[in-house]
């Protein structure tokens, strides 16, 4: 077995710091994007999601960069979990991951449900200006009382 030095160790775990960094940051953006969403506000919205889209791009970034030290981790990882550093940073990712995309679902789900009420919004304006549209163009009248008894 490959013998792990600490200043391999050292570098995977800036790595996975860094790496923790960008997710919290995404992961407080998210937070946030839930209740901009509700509130409507378009601007925000679009920034924060901009700025979400800036912090992925770094992460890949970040992982292009770093393709020895991924590899490192996978041809060790036997040593690696043994490290409780490791353990504990791979545990705080993946829950911090895990928080991230159940917030994304929530959000996904209030935006749809915001994108659906404003579409029975509009097709209710909508009919309410086709109904007198149509009875002009067709010359509809409204009913007599000589019709109705027949």
């Amino acid at each position: 077995m490959k013998y792990q030095n600490p200043t391999n160790t050292e570098q995977i775990i800036s790595y996975l710091d860094r790496k923790m960094e960008y997710y919290k940051n995404i992961l407080e953006l998210t937070r946030k994007q839930v209740d901009i969403i509700k509130s409507d506000n378009t601007n925000e919205l679009n920034s924060i999601i901009t700025t979400k889209e800036k912090y992925v791009k770094d992460i890949k970034r970040l992982d292009e960069l770093n393709i020895k030290i991924q590899e490192e981790m996978i041809s060790n990882q036997k040593n690696l979990i043994l490290d409780k550093r490791f353990n504990s940073l791979l545990e705080q990712l993946q829950s911090i991951i895990t928080e991230l995309m159940h917030y994304e679902q929530d959000s996904m789900s209030v935006l749809s449900s915001s994108i659906d009420d404003t579409r029975a919004k509009i097709n209710n304006l909508n009919k309410r200006r086709r109904a007198p549209q149509s009875m002009r163009e067709y010359g509809i009248r409204p009913a007599r009382l000589l019709d109705i008894l027949h």
